[in-house]
């Protein structure tokens, strides 16, 4: 694979990818200092069982859509189906949060009002999520852009006014800051994907039967998914108060602004394996699966070292409530370069149509992941959680990778291999130049 000539796409794609490390800093540096530890709680477990629905979603149904949908002779039918099951997947979960949300708010000592935002949170991402799956099938990374932008500087646009306007926060506000950027960014979708909404045929059940044999492969990708994103957050709001929630979750927030950057990469290898997949293109997978693996980890490895040896200086900016942060965010950095390696070597093993094998090593994980995190959590609170989190991520990104090279014939020493050629052949065109 000749990544230069990706070059454009991928650029956009990074683009794309860096709106939510800025989204992420506005909310350290003006939000995180000012909300209590007990109201920041209060928000993530409200955010949090948002997130664990929409994954699913994308796990059930987007996701599969994304597979079949690169085949242009399935393309039409396979958006339509995906676009109903999705409709009837968050009615359904939708109305199961607004009428469980009392119940939840006891569990979660948060406030029914609170869970019941996340319900509305569903229905105004919800032509964003999907627009967003519609453009990745095209590889139109430049409208991914626009949709990503209109959300993320959305929102941050609207905690910067209400700092600037009150100097405070309320739970609530920030959630309705997030509807409304998640509302803006839907019609975008829209605008950005009209052709998609005019060629939008009835349900197509074969389509939609496709969909949803291949969703119950990927179901235990999303599950792994889902809980390494919100469950850990969510059990611990289970056993212990939204004040504890809160600088567990001050952590997580710096950790998931570094780990959002393999998400750039997502964007192209799954669509680009399935097309490389569809004309048989073994070697030229092999290829991309030993160089992606080992920029990612080797980049996310020096981005997590910085962080880690910063991790006392940021957190004593952000204020005393949030000093047992630090540690945390030290145990979690550990675990995002296999994190990235996970998630890049799953993506591949999909695109070309081995969701069996990833689901066997997600479901792997899951039990593993569950297991940690409840024990974890129990007895040794925060620490434990992400200690938990952290050992579960790197069994997984280790798995799937050893599933993946097999795969492919190829592992750590081909890919070690094939850097230190690039590497080589870099410091040789240096050096000539210098001469």
């Amino acid at each position: 694979m000749n990544l230069a000539r990706h070059l454009g796409i991928f650029t956009w794609a990074m683009a794309a990818k860096a709106l939510p490390l800025f989204y992420g800093l506005v909310f350290i540096i003006l939000v995180l200092p000012i909300l209590s530890v007990s109201d920041h709680g209060r928000y993530n477990i409200a955010f949090q069982a948002f997130i664990f629905i929409a994954l699913l979603n994308k796990s059930l149904v987007l996701y599969p859509m994304l597979r079949f949908g690169a085949d242009p002779d399935q393309y039409d039918k396979t958006i339509g189906a995906g676009f109903y099951l999705s409709i009837i997947y968050y009615l359904f979960f939708g109305a199961v949060i607004w009428i469980a949300a009392p119940l939840g708010s006891a569990i979660l000592r948060v406030e029914v009002a609170d869970l019941r935002l996340s319900s509305i949170l569903l229905v105004a991402f919800f032509f964003r999520d999907f627009g967003f799956f519609v453009q990745q099938i095209a590889y139109r990374t430049a409208r991914l852009f626009f949709i990503e932008a209109t959300y993320w500087l959305g929102s941050a646009g609207g905690f910067v006014y209400l700092y600037l306007s009150r100097g405070n926060f309320e739970v609530r506000e920030l959630l309705w800051v997030n509807i409304f950027a998640a509302l803006a960014s839907s019609v975008m979708s829209i605008i950005l994907s009209y052709r998609w909404i005019i060629r939008l045929g009835g349900f197509d059940i074969g389509a939609a039967r496709e969909i949803m044999k291949y969703g119950f492969y990927t179901l235990p990708i999303g599950l792994t998914s889902s809980i390494a994103a919100s469950a850990d957050v969510l059990i611990l709001g289970a056993i212990y108060t939204p004040a504890v929630v809160g600088v567990y979750s001050g952590a997580k927030r710096v950790y998931q602004v570094l780990s959002a950057l393999t998400q750039a990469a997502g964007l192209l290898i799954l669509p680009y394996v399935s097309r490389l997949s569809s004309t048989d293109r073994r070697d030229e997978i092999r290829v991309l699966f030993e160089k992606t693996t080992v920029y990612i980890w080797l980049s996310l490895a020096a981005l997590a070292g910085i962080l880690w040896l910063s991790a006392d200086n940021l957190y004593a900016f952000i204020g005393k409530d949030y000093a047992g942060a630090a540690s945390i965010l030290m145990i979690l950095l550990i675990a995002v370069p296999f994190d990235g390696v996970y998630h890049v070597s799953a993506q591949i093993l999909y695109g070309v149509g081995q969701a069996r094998k990833v689901a066997l090593v997600a479901f792997g994980s899951l039990i593993i992941l569950l297991l940690l995190l409840t024990t974890g959590t129990y007895f040794f609170a925060q620490n434990g959680t992400a200690v938990a989190l952290c050992t579960g991520l790197i069994i997984a990104g280790i798995w799937m990778y050893l599933v993946t090279g097999k795969e492919y014939d190829s592992g750590l020493m081909p890919s070690l291999k094939r850097f230190g050629t690039n590497l080589s052949a870099v410091v040789r065109e240096i050096t000539s130049n210098k001469t």
